[in-house]
């Protein structure tokens, strides 16, 4: 038996006092003919261990394996209801705003022409100070409440509303500096208008510390995808960027955005990217191309199905693992609630609200205004669902992690996030990923 994962979180006593009984959140992974991975996904523990040994009558093991067992979630007492806990978790977490994340929209407007952009038509929409007093007027009103705020950077590109980045940045520094609210912010960009000076600022004194930036695959396939509005290249300009924004100290993530197009280039560009000096200051992630709101047609025929994907997102992973590039793991849960939280809100640039990013501009989701939120009718529907009561969620053991998936793609059909499926894309290659991790173990125990 041997441990991969522990969290280290406390257990709570009541499930220890009876009978004891393995967790229903125990998802299981076959390593072999002999070896199990036991992933215990609501502690986010993890063992692998015999396949006899879960086989056994948990009586039969030693008090100290029951012990150990039972201090990661993985044996419970036989009387406790984990899926009313896991419920009533859900539901706490849905009315909780002790915790916001908070998406913003500086700005519709761009400089990069995507060839498949789901934004629609670009625009000269830029947030106001009219918007911004009304954000912290709200956060003032959860101030009694509030005691963590996070703020995703978000447009059309965020840094071509520097200066009102700025502003707003250091405004709800301060708020929040005076409130005892721990504050941490992001940014969705596409890199462009990064300088060494801005960086040193967005990281030392406007706290935007973690950045996701597209690379769509090397230089010609990334101009080819990701130009300037006129035309012009961006690829080398932007990887000049990351490394100054790793030099910083930033944590950034290389987001690729892959379809049928450039697919084939995208080992080409890890190769570069294992050659970098930032090599192992950024990240990777691995995105299919989405059939969002505004995804143009001819975008569409390059998309990878799901089951298409699933092949081509682990081809890529394995190859970014011999560069140094990916380390094998255990996905993360989601916050309690998910996307249903009402603490999670996206605004846009005229201060009206969404629940999702992929719904902006689409008036059919609006939910009002950050400071007169709206209850349309498809909202009593939102508000009431939990994964507990669908038949896909409420016996998978992932649940504790992704609660539900898309509350949208399970309630609506006439406008799907991407996807037919409700599921998180991670779902598909998970196991693949713990296999791997585990033959990597015996490989270094050798």
């Amino acid at each position: 038996m041997k441990l991969l994962l522990d969290t280290i979180a406390p257990i709570d006593a009541s499930r220890h006092c009876g009978k004891p009984k393995w967790s229903v959140w125990n998802d299981i992974t076959a390593i072999d003919d002999k070896r199990i991975v036991v992933f215990n996904t609501l502690r986010r523990t993890a063992i692998l261990m015999d396949a006899c040994e879960y086989a056994a009558e948990i009586a039969s093991m030693p008090p100290k394996t029951v012990e150990m067992l039972t201090g990661l979630g993985m044996i419970v007492d036989a009387g406790f209801d984990e899926r009313a806990e896991v419920e009533r978790r859900f539901d706490d977490g849905k009315r909780d705003m002790s915790y916001i994340d908070l998406t913003v929209l500086l700005t519709h407007d761009c400089q990069l022409g995507c060839t498949y952009c789901f934004e629609g038509a670009k625009s000269r929409k830029y947030i106001d100070d009219g918007t911004a007093h009304e954000i912290l007027r709200f956060l003032e009103s959860m101030k009694p409440v509030c005691r963590r705020l996070r703020v995703t950077w978000f447009g059309g590109e965020p840094l071509m509303a520097y200066a009102q980045l700025k502003r707003l940045s250091m405004a709800l520094i301060s708020f929040c500096n005076d409130n005892g609210i721990d504050y941490r912010a992001d940014m969705t960009t596409n890199g462009y208008a990064l300088s060494p000076s801005r960086c040193k600022e967005l990281v030392d004194e406007l706290a935007v510390r973690r950045y996701i930036i597209t690379i769509d695959g090397p230089a010609a396939m990334h101009n080819r995808r990701r130009p300037l509005t006129g035309g012009q290249p961006t690829f080398a300009r932007i990887m000049e960027n990351v490394a100054q924004l790793a030099s910083c100290g930033a944590q950034v993530t290389l987001r690729m955005t892959i379809d049928h197009e450039n697919a084939p280039d995208i080992p080409q560009l890890l190769d570069e990217i294992a050659e970098a000096p930032f090599k192992k200051q950024v990240r990777l992630s691995f995105c299919r191309t989405i059939d969002y709101n505004f995804t143009p047609d001819a975008a569409k025929a390059t998309i990878f199905s799901r089951k298409e994907w699933v092949d081509v997102e682990w081809v890529l992973m394995q190859y970014a693992h011999r560069l140094g590039l990916w380390q094998y793991g255990f996905p993360y849960a989601a916050p309690s609630g998910g996307c249903l939280r009402q603490g999670d809100i996206v605004v846009d640039t005229d201060g009206q609200i969404y629940k999702c990013l992929d719904t902006v501009d689409d008036r059919r989701w609006l939910c009002g205004h950050i400071n007169s939120p709206d209850t349309p009718e498809w909202m009593a529907l939102w508000n009431a669902w939990s994964p507990a009561n669908s038949m896909k969620c409420r016996h998978c053991t992932l649940q504790p992690l992704c609660n539900g998936g898309c509350p949208h793609n399970a309630l609506f059909d006439e406008k799907k996030h991407g996807s037919e499926d409700q599921c998180p894309d991670w779902k598909d290659n998970y196991k693949r990923q713990i296999i791997a991790l585990v033959s990597e173990i015996d490989e270094n125990n050798q």
